[in-house]
């Protein structure tokens, strides 16, 4: 019999728009963000001896902890958000974040576990990018560095006591995510944007009305010019007889 592994915590993190980045800014992007998840992990009180785990994937990391420090891992994306906005100020170019935890059995050695699939679903998530893309082109000056998800487990374990300190129940929007296979109903925090103003950006934005030309219609408006004095209507295009009391045109 297969002994079930113990539940864990995943912590992704995905550098937003890296592949656009000419290879020497890749390089410095990664070496930032390498300073600033270590910096985070111990303003978060979790030492190096507790990363079970750590994964690079590309343009971004994975990390696996106790399940113990989940509000640990919670508190840990906001000390990224405020790093991340340092390092915007000074440097270029801007590093922004995408931030994924999900909670689940997931054992020791490599391996095609469950959690994973879902953390990464929930990471590369179509509905997640385009609330977090919204924020990006609506935010002012200080424009959010982070866009955090985290799955209905993670979200319920979280604040089912108080176990974070840096970030509040409020703060989160529920959203549906459906790709693939995978269907979840998650939770987003992007700090500086309010639930409300997230859900509404997670709505699909109506469709642009066609023009009255484009639906084979003839224009309300006619716009003439006259010199001297008018004396009856103006109009575009007259088939017939136009009658003003004596006479016609």
């Amino acid at each position: 019999m297969t002994v079930m592994p113990e539940s864990r915590v995943l912590l992704g993190v995905d550098v937003i728009g890296s592949a656009a980045q000419p290879g020497h800014y890749r390089r410095a992007l990664w070496a930032a963000l390498n300073r600033m998840l270590e910096a985070a992990l111990s303003e978060s009180g979790i030492g190096p001896e507790e990363v079970i785990d750590h994964e690079y994937t590309g343009d971004g990391a994975l990390y696996t902890l106790p399940s113990t420090r989940l509000g640990s891992v919670v508190d840990l994306t906001q000390y990224l958000e405020r790093r991340a906005g340092e390092h915007n100020r000074w440097h270029r170019p801007d590093l922004r974040l995408r931030l994924a935890v999900e909670v689940g059995a997931v054992g020791d050695s490599p391996g095609y576990y469950g959690p994973k699939i879902s953390h990464s679903r929930l990471l590369n998530a179509g509905a997640f990018r385009r609330v977090l893309g919204r924020c990006l082109e609506e935010g002012d000056s200080e424009a959010p560095n982070t866009g955090l998800i985290l799955s209905g487990a993670a979200f319920r374990e979280t604040f089912a006591a108080d176990y974070v300190h840096s970030v509040r129940r409020a703060e989160f929007a529920e959203l549906t995510i459906h790709e693939k296979e995978f269907r979840e109903q998650a939770w987003i925090r992007v700090p500086g944007f309010d639930a409300r103003t997230l859900t509404a950006f997670s709505q699909p934005l109506p469709a642009p009305q066609p023009s009255a030309s484009a639906r084979g219609e003839h224009p309300q408006s006619v716009h003439n010019q006259v010199n001297g004095i008018m004396r009856g209507l103006q109009a575009g295009v007259i088939h017939g007889s136009v009658t003003f009391g004596e006479g016609s045109l």
